[in-house]
């Protein structure tokens, strides 16, 4: 439907719906354009009546129990325009309810989770709501009530395997076997079933085959029948012909003769099963709860029985079922069928089912005449005698002292005259009564709070629970009086209505009580009675100039809160925390709320109201109020003390901004003349075209305009870079236990220093051999094997760094011994000496300890395989503690075994080359050299760079990359202009050999390395729809910006559940890749992983610190880290593994369901700092992710990392979550 020149119409209209009674529904309505637009619903051309089932929210209509009358017609959504009330109906939709033939009660107020039952009682009300849902198969029920508990399991019976289909047979009739929250049915096919229930003769005929049948406290199978049961047949309950199919209780009626008195042995019977209903329906008949089987005196013609010739036997309790596409007919008390004879016992007092209170007398009466014995059997076990439980009559009768759960089920009474036996079967059941919880209201109430706004219309339904009889329900006032179904106070079919509700009359605790033999049970709702608010003053407008303090107040009267809350609004939406520190502050004095500004921003003018709103009223809105904020003249941003090298081309910026463009110039202190030529100052930047010696000195910016004068002084320094006048000779050759020398010398000014390295790590060269000379050469005392590796000499100074690698290689000595003394080596007859008596007593020793082992080996010869076998064993058992007792080490201090194999050649070098987290041995650094040279790429193959942001390493772009022709790939660039940071520069090493060594769809992949010219580019893997950060900021549903781009984002399509648990799935895999590879990622978040419009997901690492995610990060122990993802061991300990990884990973997930938003944003670094070394900032999973999800969130950020998972734990167990969300 369309309004007037399509200015406003239905975008979504309601649809019909087909389902079943009891079963909540959605109507769906809205209207475009939708802003300013009020829905309501009619039903048959009839505003629809307010009821407790119904609400709305905004133009969906939301049914939680569709009723079969009041819900049967045709729904109509009016939108309706505000401003001009111009209304337009969509075109009707029609509810198709059909029948449920359930209980009410199934559901109604149960809180499977919190009734207390002992195991007894709980398969006692598994069976009762299993005689509830009309399925009557008294095999099943015998066979589960035969079952025996098993003493390991509290909650488990062991069963036979017939026992056991059985069961799994009656839950195929509910729904899918496999939702049964109780079952564990054995595997087994359906040609297996068939065979082991036909023709069976009982439940313990097969106990040499054991199977599981378990019953759960706390997973009733009422709560099934209602929330899995009706799911399944909600789909099955269908009418070829489109008609309801509806389905009333089955009653037996004698056909055939007229009056029961005259059915004689011999005689014709005809008894008929009366049901209400339609479609295809199948009848089944049983007697004293047996199925009836047909043969040559029994026929069965639909909904007829036919008993020809009838015996005395024929005679017991008839009931019938019938089903169609609906379900099955409730089943009602059964037909007493009397067959009378001269030779038989016959019944006089037919025994009645029997309902009783747990503990009291039980009483079955069972009176024959003409017999000779009457025998009670109960569950086939027989006949009864009396004992101290039980007392059987003369008559017959039989009475229970104390019924108790284990007396319930059914009895068979049986009259006995000479051969022939005549029998009715009934059943005693012991009443209960479950106990009501929040959700026994309609509509759903979070809290047992409900508040109604004066002189407003009020209900709420208490929905029956579980009992047996079915309880009684009814209200009390305030006072404790029953509530009548009259006055404006009222109570109809289990609702509450307050017509018009009155301060300080019908406020108050109402209860609903239900009741039966079984006892009572209760629950209250407090109602509140609020009034409406009324805004006393608005806020008033003001103009400030940035930076300053601003206080906006307004003033109201209302109600306490949660009564009576308020909002502030600025331009029309509601003020929300920016992420970050809280720039600004909401002080509520009931009665005077304020808003203050400690220092307004310029995004900060608008125009800025207060929304007062009270529950029961709609809101209030004060008088909008004009902040403007004018811009203050500054610096934007403040230059900053420079250096420059001589001879260079150099500029010098100083920018700055106001109310109005201000001018800007340069002037150097203790000169009152102009520049130089070769200096020159346009507007604001200054242009050294060769820097002089003479340039240095102090310089000032001033800026000013009509706001007044601002002014800045730096010093410019000159400086002359470092720059080598002896470079080292690469390679460099030296032997075993001779010394060597590095050469190395630079100058520059001021006087560079000069470090050595050795295989990019700094503190190598402590060992007293080492010695660094007054000229910038490195001197080696005496060679080892270990010392061969990259030597690195750096020259750095104010003015930059400059730096050489060499290649030491060693060569093994001859009869070379490191313990020798470099002095004393000119003595050559004392070293002769020396080593003759130490060759001596190196033979002496090595005789002896060959003689001990040759000793040792006889003795031990004939204990070795045993000896061999147990300590085998033992070093597995040992072996697997210890490894998993040293994850967490192994992961950040992974020694290189190429290293550990050089070392041992020598037991001098324990303290050299000892490796440090996070770094690799001197091999994998001579073999990572290696391979960059073969991914060296050039910058001609790059398109044009289009600015990401800027990290610690340099600024970070997109752009396109294309080789020789090939197909063109987006691409990321990260550039490494921060070479004076010795940390950047190890940083950026990381970053490259990390992605270097990877090949995983869930990583992105290294392209190539430009280092042809300055600076170096990192090109790595990109995606189409970029970081997923800003995906999950577009997604919003206001579409808010992020906190870190001032624009918005194009809208993104929001994520499901499934989705996120696909991403999350990919991105556990891509981390498990790097774990495998003993890799530590270090900053995992959604802004360091790439999104592709396949929904596929990439682990990167742009680590974008500085723009635009400077947010993100925190300065902590002169360190940039992303304080708020990460666990107390990696920000107060510094040690990174794995389980840190792991713990980061959980923080993503966090984000993806909260759709990028920054995690504790309302608390400032400081604040999660102190929480997160108390190690009291707790995360909280998100509501809507899977149960299983959020356990394994809560692992993932447990305090102890040796309690979270690993990698291939979350992989494994978010691939099972996953699975069942496609079930």
């Amino acid at each position: 439907a369309h309004g007037q020149d399509g200015d406003l119409y239905f975008s979504v209209s309601p649809a019909e719906h087909s389902v079943v009674e009891g079963l909540p529904v959605r109507l769906r309505c809205e209207a475009q354009p939708s802003s300013h637009v009020k829905y309501s619903w009619k039903i048959d051309g009839q505003p629809l009546a307010p009821s407790p089932r119904r609400h709305q929210v905004e133009g969906d209509l939301y049914i939680t129990r569709v009723n079969r009358i009041l819900d049967s017609g045709k729904f109509v959504c009016v939108a309706t325009l505000e401003e001009t009330g111009y209304s337009i109906e969509s075109s009707p939709a029609k509810i198709d309810v059909q029948s449920a033939n359930w209980p009410p009660s199934a559901c109604g107020g149960v809180d499977v989770n919190t009734t207390e039952k002992t195991l007894e009682e709980a398969h006692y009300v598994a069976i009762n709501a299993i005689r509830s849902a009309s399925v009557r198969d008294d095999k099943i029920q015998k066979c589960m009530q035969s079952c025996r508990k098993i003493s390991s399991s509290p909650y488990s019976f062991r069963c036979s395997r017939s026992t056991a289909i059985s069961a799994r047979l009656f839950a195929a009739v509910l729904g899918d076997v496999d939702d049964a929250p109780f079952l564990q049915a054995p595997s087994t096919t359906d040609d297996d079933v068939e065979r082991e229930e036909i023709g069976s003769g009982g439940c313990g005929d097969r106990l040499s085959r054991p199977s599981l049948l378990s019953f759960d406290v706390t997973a009733l199978y009422s709560d099934f029948l209602c929330r899995s049961t009706r799911r399944n047949l909600v789909e099955k309950r269908r009418n070829v012909d489109g008609k309801k199919s509806r389905i009333s209780e089955a009653i037996v009626q004698l056909q055939q003769p007229k009056l029961p008195s005259t059915i004689h042995v011999d005689n014709e019977i005809e008894l008929r099963c009366h049901v209400d209903g339609s479609g295809d329906m199948k009848y089944e008949w049983f007697k004293n709860t047996v199925s009836v089987a047909k043969s040559d005196r029994v026929e069965i013609k639909k909904k007829k029985l036919h008993i020809h010739r009838a015996i005395p036997e024929d005679s017991g309790m008839y009931t019938c079922v019938a089903k169609n596409e609906a379900g099955a007919s409730p089943v009602t008390d059964s037909y007493p069928l009397i067959v009378s004879g001269n030779e038989t016992a016959t019944i006089k007092d037919v025994p009645k089912n029997l309902i009783t209170k747990r503990g009291e007398p039980a009483i079955l009466h069972c009176v024959f005449e003409n017999a000779d014995e009457v025998q009670w059997f109960f569950k086939e076990i027989g006949p009864l005698e009396s004992d101290e439980e039980r007392t059987i009559f003369e008559n017959g009768t039989l009475l229970i002292r104390a019924a108790d759960l284990r007396d319930q089920g059914f009895y068979s009474c049986h009259g006995i005259r000479d051969e022939t036996t005549v029998s009715y079967t009934v059943e005693l059941q012991i009443a209960y009564l479950l106990n009501f919880s929040v959700a026994a209201f309609e509509p759903k109430r979070p809290t047992q709070l409900a508040i109604v706004g004066e002189d407003q219309e009020f209900q709420i339904s208490c929905l029956e629970p579980l009992g047996l009889p079915s309880p009684k329900v009814y209200w009390k006032d305030p006072t404790g009086h029953i509530i009548s179904d009259t006055g404006p106070v009222r109570v109809q079919d289990n609702t509450l209505i307050i017509a018009k509700a009155r301060m300080g009359e019908d406020d108050g605790n109402y209860t609903c009580v239900a009741e039966n033999m079984a006892g009572e049970t209760d629950i209250s709702v407090q109602i509140v009675i609020s009034t409406p608010p009324s805004i006393i003053s608005s806020p008033e407008s003001l103009s400030v100039m940035e930076g300053d303090p601003v206080t906006l107040t307004c003033s109201y009267s209302g109600m306490e809160p949660p009564i009576t809350h308020v909002h502030w609004l600025k331009d029309e939406a509601q003020l929300k925390e920016s992420g970050g520190p809280t720039r600004y502050r909401v002080t509520d004095n009931h009665g005077n709320v304020t808003l203050h500004f400690k220092s307004v921003d310029l995004s900060d003018k608008g125009h800025y109201m207060c929304q007062v709103f009270t529950t029961g009223f709609p809101s209030l809105f004060s008088k909008p109020a004009i902040l403007t904020v004018e811009e203050k003249l500054k610096f934007s941003p403040q230059p900053v003390n420079k250096r420059l090298e001589l001879g260079s081309t150099a500029k010098v910026s100083c920018k700055a901004q106001g109310a109005t463009n201000p001018t800007v110039k340069w002037v150097k202190e203790g000169e009152d003349e102009e520049f130089p030529k070769h200096v020159q100052d346009i507007n604001g930047t200054l242009h050294f075209n060769g820097v002089l010696e003479e340039d240095k000195g102090r310089y000032t910016c001033i800026a000013s305009n009509a706001q007044g004068s601002i002014n800045h002084t730096i010093s410019i320094d000159v400086v002359i870079a470092p720059k080598f006048t002896v470079q080292p000779q690469n390679p460099t050759e030296a032997i075993e236990g001779y010394p060597v020398m590095l050469h190395c010398a630079a100058e520059g000014d001021p006087k560079p220093t000069i470090q050595w390295d050795k295989d990019s790590r700094m503190n190598n060269l402590d060992n007293p051999r080492f010695e660094v000379l007054s000229n910038g050469s490195l001197y080696i005392k005496e060679v080892y094997l270990s010392d061969e590796g990259k030597y690195g000499c750096t020259a750095g100074n104010s003015g930059g760094l400059k730096r050489e690698e060499v290649q030491l290689n060693v060569k093994a000595g001859d009869n070379y011994r490191a313990d020798m003394d470099l002095e004393a080596s000119d003595d050559g007859t004392m070293m002769t000496k020396t080593v003759t008596i130490t060759l001596s007593a190196a033979a002496g020793y090595m005789v002896l300890v060959v003689g001990l082992m040759l000793y040792c080996r006889y003795r031990r010869r004939r204990r070795k395989q045993q000896y061999l076998q147990e300590q085998t064993e033992e070093k597995i058992e040992n072996g697997d503690v210890q490894e998993e007792q040293t994850e967490l080490k192994e992961t950040g201090n992974k020694v290189n075994s190429t290293n550990k194999k050089k070392e041992n050649r020598d037991s001098h070098n324990k303290s050299d080359g000892a490796d440090t987290a996070h770094s690799q041995s001197s091999n994998q650094s001579r073999k990572s050299k290696s391979n960059y040279d073969k991914i060296a790429a050039s910058r001609s193959n790059l398109k044009e760079l289009k600015p990401l942001g800027r990290g610690e390493f340099g600024e970070i772009y997109s752009t396109k990359y294309q080789v020789d022709g090939d197909k063109e790939s987006l691409v990321m660039v990260k550039s490494l202009t921060n070479t004076k940071d010795e940390i950047a520069l190890q940083e950026f090493k990381r970053h490259l050999d990390l992605v270097h060594k990877l090949n995983h769809e869930n990583v992105v992949k290294l392209i190539g390395l430009c280092r042809e010219e300055e600076p170096d580019y990192m090109i790595l893997e990109y995606t189409d729809w970029g970081d997923l950060k800003q995906f999950l900021i577009a997604s919003r549903k206001d579409n808010n910006s992020s906190p870190t781009h001032e624009t918005k984002a194009p809208r993104a399509p929001q994520l499901s559940v499934a989705q996120i648990l696909s991403l999350s799935n990919q991105a556990a895999k891509g981390l498990k890749h790097l774990a495998d590879n003993r890799l530590v990622h270090k900053d995992i978040a959604a802004r360091n992983c790439l999104i592709a419009s396949n929904l596929t997901i990439k682990i990167s690492l742009p680590c974008m610190t500085k723009e635009p995610y400077q947010q993100e990060y925190t300065k902590h122990r002169n360190q940039i880290i992303p304080l708020r993802w990460l666990p107390y061991e990696a920000v107060y300990e510094d040690e990174y593994s794995t389980k840190s990884d792991v713990y980061s990973f959980s923080c993503l997930v966090w984000e993806m369901f909260h759709q990028g938003e920054l995690p504790f944003n309302k608390m400032n670094d400081e604040s999660v700092l102190t929480q997160l070394k108390a190690q009291t900032l707790t995360w909280k999973p998100h509501k809507a992710a899977p149960p299983a999800l959020q356990e394994l969130q809560t692992q993932c950020w447990a305090n102890d990392p040796r309690e979270r998972p690993t990698f291939d734990e979350v992989v494994s167990k978010i691939g099972e979550i996953v699975v069942d969300s496609c079930l």
